[in-house]
């Protein structure tokens, strides 16, 4: 697992230099102003950033979400009042 976490960041962060590199390459400084401007530098952004996120936490969902040793799942009894049941 912590080979693919590895791998998959050396992925964002190449997908990153390769969208955000050649401005900051050629402008220097001044293109992150120009960069947060834009739309889809934003959206781009927001995704690697959510990309990165999922990455590092993604081993740990396992744990809080199936009740196998300490962890404790939670069920929805009912979605509308928001009432929780420990499993």
């Amino acid at each position: 697992m912590l080979a693919l976490q590895i791998t998959a960041a050396i992925f964002l962060f190449l997908s990153a230099a390769c969208f955000f590199g050649p401005q900051l390459v050629i402008y220097g400084p001044r293109a992150l102003p120009m960069l947060a401007k834009q739309d889809q530098a934003k959206f781009i952004g927001g995704f690697l950033i959510t990309a990165t996120v999922l990455v590092i936490t993604a081993p740990y969902f396992g744990t809080a979400l199936l009740s196998g040793g300490e962890a404790v799942t939670l069920v929805a009894r009912q979605l509308v009042g928001m009432s929780f049941g420990v499993v």
